[in-house]
């Protein structure tokens, strides 16, 4: 369909049972709706074993809503609860954005510096600056799909030894030519950071993030420990939860090496989008969006919502974190075991929290929406939509299949983490559709 619709863009990134904790909400809030229906749906997936995790929900800054589920630690039968750390993956990567643009705004560097005098033995540094690094438009291959880190992950990494692979990676393009998602990027800003301020990465965040924003349970990873209610993760085999063997988190700094509960990177995410840990100017620079990639952060839409967040995925972990600014609502689920897509998880969350409700639809009523759409600009651009019972599917180039959500009126919705939704509303005769993704909207005849 052209270049309109962005797709269903995987972050499937290294760095992206029972209920414990009895949901947690704020003293001026009763039980309502929501906080059931979000407990009914954790508690199946425990029960399913599909899922084990926790989950943190706030509203003008305040918990409204919190739960955990399954266990931090199979062996010693430790279950989760809101304190429990995960390993947040990629999400370490908006900390390291954060920490760049304070460098800026101290004079330290500039966004279209190069990078050369600071890596001199890496390829086309002259031509790489520090905004093609946040930017994931480096061209840098990410370390991340080299051997070297299949081979090493589980093994303490120095920097020395990173610097070695990552100036032997090949140049997928020409810098600023394209994007592309790149651990070997936020690497290199991690280590930059080192170099310009004479300190360690982690005292780093120490100093400019954690301790003003007042995060208990936030910090560079090392071996995990469940004493310090760190969380393991685990794979389903054969329908049972087996221990993953963890990554080195030497080999993920600044990319995905931090710990965190979903409570704190509410608070992060709030704080950073509402001025508090960078400039305004900062801000609409990071949160511009080029080729569906921020400055080390995405934008978000779902259910008809856009924010501004992170994900990752770093061996069984997963996460979502987003903050909604229009709603003033930031949502993160953090994950150490799941046979299902965590998309799918916060999906139904925010679903429950927004009170969306799916409108049902017949068979009959389905069918007279099925058939080709022709954009009455270009009849090259095509819409093409087919039946599965009463679920009508976008059938995208012949060979992808988009299940749609019906919320009445003859409107069917393309729900998308990480782009715009797509609202298709079909009018009474099924003859005409209104194409509706973000500024665009589009006319399009029945064929």
């Amino acid at each position: 369909m052209n270049n309109k619709i962005l797709i269903l863009v995987t972050l499937a990134l290294v760095f992206s049972c029972k209920e414990n904790d009895k949901p947690q909400k704020a003293e001026t809030q009763s039980i309502n709706n929501y906080a059931v229906e979000i407990d009914s749906f954790l508690t199946n997936l425990a029960k399913d074993q599909v899922f084990m995790g926790s989950v943190s929900l706030s509203k003008n800054g305040e918990v409204v809503y919190s739960n955990a589920i399954g266990y931090s630690d199979l062996e010693g039968e430790i279950k989760a609860n809101k304190n429990t750390k995960y390993r947040i993956a990629s999400i370490t990567k908006v900390f390291t954005a954060v920490l760049i643009f304070k460098a800026i705004e101290d004079g330290k560097i500039q966004l279209d510096q190069t990078i050369d005098s600071f890596f001199p033995t890496l390829l086309d540094g002259y031509k790489i600056t520090i905004a093609h690094l946040l930017h994931h438009q480096s061209g840098i291959m990410s370390y991340t799909k080299d051997q070297y880190f299949w081979d090493n992950r589980t093994q303490n990494q120095s920097t020395k030894d990173l610097m070695n692979v990552i100036s032997s990676l090949d140049r997928n393009f020409e810098p600023g030519e394209n994007t592309e998602y790149s651990n070997s990027n936020y690497f290199l800003l991690a280590q930059l950071l080192e170099l310009i301020y004479d300190d360690r990465y982690e005292n780093l965040l120490e100093k400019n993030i954690i301790k003003p924003l007042g995060l208990q349970d936030t910090y560079v990873g090392k071996t995990t420990h469940s004493d310090h209610n760190e969380s393991f993760s685990y794979t389903s085999e054969n329908g049972e939860w087996k221990l993953f063997p963890e990554t080195h988190l030497s080999i993920a700094k600044g990319s995905g090496s931090l710990l965190s509960t979903p409570s704190d990177l509410n608070i992060f995410f709030r704080s950073l989008m509402n001025g508090q840990l960078i400039s305004s100017a900062s801000i609409e620079k990071m949160t511009t969006i080029i080729r569906n990639h921020g400055m080390g952060i995405f934008r978000y839409h779902i259910h008809d919502q856009s924010g501004y967040g992170h994900g990752g995925n770093i061996d069984g972990f997963t996460a979502n974190s987003i903050y909604f600014m229009d709603l003033d609502v930031a949502l993160t689920i953090s994950s150490n075991a799941s046979s299902m897509p965590i998309e799918e998880v916060y999906s139904e969350i925010l679903k429950a929290y927004l009170g969306k409700q799916e409108v049902t639809i017949s068979e009959e009523e389905v069918a007279q929406f099925v058939g080709v759409y022709i954009s009455e600009n270009d009849p090259e651009d095509q819409c093409v939509f087919i039946q599965d019972n009463n679920v009508l599917v976008n059938f995208i180039k012949n060979e992808f299949k988009a299940p749609l959500v019906y919320w009445g009126n003859n409107r069917f919705v393309l729900e998308q983490l990480y782009a715009e939704s797509i609202s298709f509303t079909f009018s009474d005769d099924g003859n005409q559709l209104i194409f509706d993704q973000g500024d665009y909207r589009g006319v399009y005849k029945k064929e």
